[in-house]
């Protein structure tokens, strides 16, 4: 295939590379820094740099913001070709896939929305690596206007560049797990550097710590529009968390042994079961059919 990739950070320059490493497709790039996409092509990263027409690709890999995703599509859709498959990678769907299926359809153009589960604590093209996806998790928010030959082909090219399990799901429900296993988890880590004792930590730290901490290096221009995008799902996780904490504070306060194991307990618990509902789970789980897990 001829796959052009629409802005060239950790994730588009990691695309891209991968596409290079594990399949024989060509990749071209456009990114709005030009000299960056000059860089990924001397580096062999992409095969030509795209600044107008998108004309002739199979696929169009938009990896931007939400909001910059919308504003790309608009202003180059017209030059793309019929039948082109477009997706893009955005953390935060809302009404981002209907209302770009709705433009693309205008131009016999199949849209959908896909969010690779993989990434570091850095962005940029400088920290994109061809074995980003290797193993990891690929979800699908196809809408039912979707073709399903559309999602089995972009499943294909996922499996293609290293992604291992896939999950088809709608919108909705994407940002509300989203909120809960990957936005919640960036704000606690945000939060938990706070406390002025990290300026002495050197030494006193392992494995926890460092665990807790990766990722408060996140991007903050693309996370303040992640948590935004996702207000409500995101609220409604903090809300819980909350109570989650002020339930072991009171017990901490009241020096309350049993409350405390009983916490502790249920916790170790709760991970248990998923690690083991993880560890028989297939490689395609399908949450669109009548709203239940289907696999």
């Amino acid at each position: 295939m001829k796959i052009l990739v629409a802005g060239l950070g950790l994730i588009g320059g990691s695309v891209c590379k991968a596409v290079h490493a594990y399949t024989d497709h060509s990749v071209y790039g456009w990114n709005r820094t030009q000299s960056v996409a000059q860089k990924a092509l001397a580096e062999h990263a992409i095969d030509g740099i795209v600044t107008q027409d998108c004309s002739g690709f199979d696929f169009i890999i938009v990896c931007l913001y939400p909001d910059m995703t919308r504003t790309w599509i608009r202003e180059h859709i017209q030059t793309m070709s019929r039948n082109t498959i477009v997706i893009d990678v955005s953390g935060v769907k809302t009404d981002l896939p209907e209302e770009m299926t709705a433009l693309c359809a205008e131009y016999d153009i199949y849209y959908l929305s896909t969010h690779p589960m993989a990434g570091k604590e850095k962005a940029g093209f400088n920290v994109s690596d061809e074995g980003l996806f290797q193993g990891a998790n690929f979800i699908m928010t196809p809408l039912s206007q979707t073709p399903k030959f559309v999602i089995a082909q972009v499943q294909n090219f996922a499996h293609q560049i290293g992604f291992r399990k896939f999950v088809i799901t709608t919108p909705a429900q994407h940002d509300k797990m989203i909120a809960y296993t990957s936005q919640l988890a960036h704000v606690v880590s945000s939060a938990y550097v706070q406390s002025p004792e990290i300026e002495l930590e050197t030494g006193f730290s392992g494995g926890s710590f460092h665990d807790m901490t990766r990722i408060a290096t996140m991007n903050e221009d693309m996370w303040t529009d992640l948590f935004l995008e996702n207000q409500e799902s995101l609220l409604y996780e903090l809300d819980l968390l909350i109570q989650n904490l002020m339930s072991y504070r009171k017990a901490l306060s009241d020096q309350d042994r049993d409350a405390i194991y009983a916490l502790i307990r249920d916790g170790r618990l709760r991970k248990e079961q998923n690690l083991e509902r993880r560890k028989h789970s297939s490689s395609v789980i399908d949450l669109t059919k009548k709203g239940e897990l289907h696999e």
